[in-house]
């Protein structure tokens, strides 16, 4: 019996909203690319006209009430993602998925999740480490034990596009994949030459310790790197190739002298996609399908980001609080980040990736 074929539209027909159009295309016999929006009328013209989709809109409701879609992917900017979200869900929509971060703050990433299990609607956000596949495997091998119990993780996130609520997010994430939730997080945030440096360290339940570094004027996806410490030997992940990874393994076999060397771990492709170093998003698309097909959540669910966005959040309110240990879950909806911006605490920065800060 053949399988349902979705109806895909996209919100946000910027390049990330391409990635997506895209990996969709690589699905024809499962999925249709109905239509797509954008405020801007002639992006969305060129954006179907490249793509190969029927319907433009510039009004995302218009959209939603005449397409009948199932599925929806919400690729505008930062600051933009919530209310596409809800109102994909409130159009009863089968699944969404959307980019990082979820939302800028609590009150809002729970908006989100709230109107997604009121419609019952899947969300999914694109934090593509959970999708790729040398990631996952990495954590297959952390879960069986490979390396002893896992005790401590480093995170080095360099770049200024490296902030905490864009590219940090994918950290915080991949932090929550491998060592659960954290429990507190003790930080400080410097701004200085139009650049946002953070040290973060978390205790995560578990009993694992995290040091996160972000920012800062590196390149951060060549000046990134990943450890994972366990207690008869660590893994090292670091960026290389689009998303797919250099993997090194250390085994604690007689002493110092052997964990010095460590095994290259050859980096495998992805069974969807061929080589793993495309189009980010390609993974997400066939996963939010895959979700619909089995019925389940997303690998990188809904609840999944949130955790990471408090994660990241945390981080500024101990800075807020004059950089003391901040407790989970938190308690302020509101962004900490958005509270220093305002009192003057922190400054502005271009943060073009952030979605444009409110000078």
């Amino acid at each position: 019996m053949p399988k349902e074929k979705y109806r895909v539209g996209i919100i946000g027909c910027g390049h990330i909203g391409g990635n997506y159009g895209q990996a969709f295309q690589k699905m024809p016999d499962r999925v249709e690319l109905a239509a797509a929006c954008d405020l801007i009328e002639e992006n969305v013209k060129a954006f179907v006209e490249k793509w190969k989709i029927p319907r433009p809109y510039t009004d995302m409701y218009e959209m939603l009430s005449k397409e009948e879609l199932d599925i929806v992917g919400v690729t505008t900017h930062n600051r933009e993602h919530v209310e596409p979200t809800i109102a994909a869900a409130e159009a009863g929509v089968k699944a969404i998925l959307c980019e990082k971060p979820m939302a800028l703050n609590m009150a809002d990433a729970d908006r989100m999740i709230e109107a997604c299990e009121q419609s019952g609607t899947k969300l999914a956000i694109d934090h593509t480490m959970r999708f790729e596949p040398n990631w996952r495997r990495v954590k297959k091998m952390v879960d069986e034990g490979v390396i002893g119990d896992l005790i401590h993780i480093k995170v080095q996130n360099y770049g200024d596009r490296g902030t905490l609520l864009h590219n940090g997010t994918h950290s915080c994430d991949a932090i929550r994949f491998f060592g659960g939730d954290a429990e507190w997080v003790i930080a400080t945030v410097n701004r200085s030459h139009e650049r946002e440096s953070v040290v973060s360290l978390f205790g995560m339940k578990s009993g694992t310790t995290t040091l996160f570094l972000t920012g800062g004027h590196w390149n951060y996806r060549l000046d990134g790197c990943f450890i994972l410490e366990g207690s008869d030997g660590k893994i090292e992940i670091r960026p290389h190739h689009g998303w797919q990874p250099l993997i090194q393994l250390w085994k604690k076999e007689s002493g110092l002298g052997n964990f010095r060397e460590g095994e290259p771990i050859e980096a495998i492709e992805s069974e969807i996609l061929g080589e793993s170093a495309g189009s980010p998003p390609g993974e997400g698309a066939f996963e939010v399908v895959a979700c619909l097909d089995e019925n389940r959540e997303s690998i990188s669910s809904g609840y999944d980001s949130r955790a990471a966005l408090e994660m990241c959040l945390g981080a500024y309110e101990s800075e807020r609080q004059g950089r003391v240990r901040v407790s989970f879950p938190l308690t302020i909806k509101e962004s900490p980040l958005e509270l220093m911006l305002k009192s003057g605490q922190l400054p502005y920065v271009p943060a073009r990736e952030y979605g444009g800060e409110l000078a």
